[in-house]
């Protein structure tokens, strides 16, 4: 039990922020709860604070005073609306990206509806959207608060259509009064945006539908789209304007190697070199306001910040920060217009995730709240990262979290990443810790055409996803074998989408491996993918699947585990959400079809109402009951 409960954060009183979540030990239920805390930021004056937090399993958008904490405005949650994200864009007015609970999908939707309103709750109103005065079917994203008008943000809008060929166009949005004006359509449909210190859209990248990235630059307002990058050797992708507005900065990659970050002179075609990795991209950059970058954080094993200019003040207090959290992730949140406050968000692979007040005036740092103040970040397990070959030579990262005081002979979770053009980091993951916290070790490893160490190690995947990448998982259980930390006896797979897919996939690869196999969300016959769910329904769908599949359907048939579970020798767990559009149901029934055409045992998960992996945390909490209870079983001690 906790001491902070729903009802005393309900009230939204001094107490949803000086909850600190003293607790017994970590239970299951602990681990299947969303977070309390979403977000929190300062207002440009810096004399109110914004917050997200979860009241009655919906986010409710809290308004503070920042000296004294006194709640000025609650904007309640309702069982169809609630709040995505938000923005500060002047002293008084913050906009919301709004989400809805949709039909009878427990999680809810972002459709682009903006809502505005002031820090004590006056001059509310549905800027943007369907619902809002002007209606329409288009979507709105905000992509640019315009520092300089307090009364205009930039937004992207949007059909909301997966197939629709329509232009996309960046629109000049009035906070108060909805009151739109275009300011460039893009070039091609599907565009993506990058908008200048002086508010104009310059770039414009888009996906065509053969799968190939077009890329359009404008010299400012009222100036043309023109092709560009055809004269810059490798991958190019613009991220931020300089100070000037005539230089940018990219990431950019040759020769399939990890990607750099660059400076480039947009009148000169000149470009400087800043930083590259030989291992991994950037994961982001960091910048002290809309166009100044001075760092980059890369993750090759923890997270690890390069500051391009330590003279820059920002940069120096971000290093302060980085160095007094010992290491732990730090992202600065908002700050105030003079500098002085600032709000950070620290986390770790322990610590869940908090915030902070900062005052770089007087160097004071001013703890507001916990993201989940029931977890205990002492009794949480460390997560170490770890190096391992191939037999053809790529290097292979990835994470080990080990039972707290437990370091040899355990029982083993081997947890593929989704995807598979994603990547694992080093941070909290609830779901790697209620499995350490269970006594399990937990493996994760970033397996050839995983994302984030560039093309050639991307592409490396292509083609091969139910043999060289299985392979892969394969080498990093064996890994933790050969290491004394996990007993060759007791090995499970688990793993969401692409994770859920390689569950089943390496247990048919290596049968006598593995004890059980838990595919939650997965894909299990990959010509199905052509036929049903979202990805068919994009207009480079088809062309991105022949790329990272390749087209021979007998190639899929042997890829896919549908076809193969006459190999398997695992106890099988199946769990999947009957509303999924990325994996629809069918892959799941189809498995199912096949296991009990040979009277195959496995046990059966499946909700309704629930997309792409659970949201409603009564089905996250039976989930998690019933992974444990099978794990046990299976592979416990």
């Amino acid at each position: 039990m906790i001491l902070c409960s729903k009802k005393i954060i309900s009230s939204i009183s001094l107490p949803l922020l000086l909850c600190t979540g003293i607790a017994n030990a970590a239970s299951v239920e602990d681990f299947s709860r969303h977070a309390q805390y979403h977000n929190v930021k300062i207002s440009p004056d810096g004399k109110h604070l914004a917050a997200l937090a979860t009241v009655d399993g919906a986010k409710r958008l809290v308004f503070l005073e920042t000296d004294t904490y006194k709640v000025t405005y609650s904007l309640n949650a309702n069982s169809k609306n609630q709040a995505a994200d938000y923005y500060w864009v002047n002293n008084e007015r913050v906009v919301i990206q709004v989400e809805q609970m949709r039909g009878a999908l427990e999680k809810p939707i972002n459709m682009g509806e903006i809502y505005g309103l002031n820090y004590d709750g006056s001059k509310k109103r549905m800027i943007f959207g369907y619902r809002s005065k002007e209606g329409g079917a288009d979507g709105g994203f905000l992509i640019d608060k315009l520092a300089d008008d307090p009364k205009h943000v930039l937004i992207h809008k949007r059909l909301l259509s997966r197939r629709s060929d329509a232009l996309t166009s960046v629109v000049k949005l009035n906070i108060y009064n909805g009151k739109e004006r275009e300011v460039k359509r893009s070039p091609m449909p599907s565009s993506r945006f990058l908008i200048d210190g002086n508010g104009q859209p310059r770039f414009a990248t888009g996906v065509d539908k053969n799968f190939k990235t077009k890329m359009f630059y404008s010299k400012g307002k009222g100036e043309p789209w023109q092709a560009f990058g055809k004269d810059i050797a490798g991958d190019f992708n613009p991220i931020a304007f300089a100070q000037d507005n005539n230089s940018i900065y990219a990431l950019k990659s040759e020769d399939g190697k990890p990607q750099g970050l660059y400076k480039y002179n947009l009148g000169t075609n000149e470009e400087t070199l800043l930083y590259q990795s030989d291992i991994a991209d950037p994961t982001r950059v960091i910048t002290s306001g809309l166009n100044d970058v001075y760092g980059v954080r890369v993750d090759e094993d923890y997270p690890k910040y390069i500051y391009i200019d330590e003279s820059v003040k920002d940069a120096q207090l971000h290093k302060a920060l980085y160095q007094a959290f010992k290491g732990d992730s730090i992202t600065i949140t908002s700050k105030t217009d003079d500098g002085e406050k600032i709000i950070v968000h620290v986390s770790g692979d322990r610590n869940p995730g908090a915030f902070y007040l900062f005052n770089t005036k007087t160097m004071k740092t001013k703890h507001i709240f916990n993201a989940r103040p029931w977890i205990k970040a002492n009794e949480m397990a460390a997560s170490e990262p770890f190096r391992i070959k191939t037999k053809d030579g790529l290097v292979l990262n990835g994470y080990l979290t080990l039972p707290n005081g437990k370091d040899k002979n355990l029982p083993t979770v081997v947890l593929p990443h989704g995807g598979p053009q994603a990547r694992d980091y080093w941070g909290y993951h609830p779901q790697v810790q209620m499995l350490a916290n269970a006594g399990y070790a937990v493996i994760q490893v970033n397996f050839r055409g995983s994302t984030g160490y560039g093309k050639t190690f991307e592409e490396a995947g292509f083609h091969k996803w139910g043999t060289k990448i299985q392979d892969d998982i394969i080498l990093a259980a064996n890994y933790a074998v050969q290491q004394g930390i996990s007993d060759k006896n007791r090995l499970c797979l688990m793993g969401t989408s692409f994770g859920g897919y390689s569950a089943l996939q390496s247990a048919i690869r290596e049968p006598e491996l593995f004890k059980c196999a838990i595919g939650i969300a997965g894909v299990y016959d990959l010509p199905m993918l052509y036929n049903e769910g979202d990805i068919k329904t994009l207009q480079w769908g088809d062309a991105f699947l022949d790329k990272v599949l390749g087209t021979d359907v007998a190639v899929q048939k042997l890829q896919s585990p549908v076809h193969h579970v006459d190999k398997l020798k695992a106890a099988i767990f199946i769990i999947h959400g009957e509303d999924d559009e990325r994996a629809p149901i069918e892959h799941a029934e189809a498995l199912k079809a096949s296991l009990e055409a040979i009277n195959y045992p496995f046990e059966w998960l499946v909700k309704d109402k629930e997309g792409h992996g659970f949201y409603n945390e009564d089905n996250i909490l039976e989930s998690n009951q019933k992974i444990l209870s099978f794990l046990d079983k299976h592979i416990g001690s």
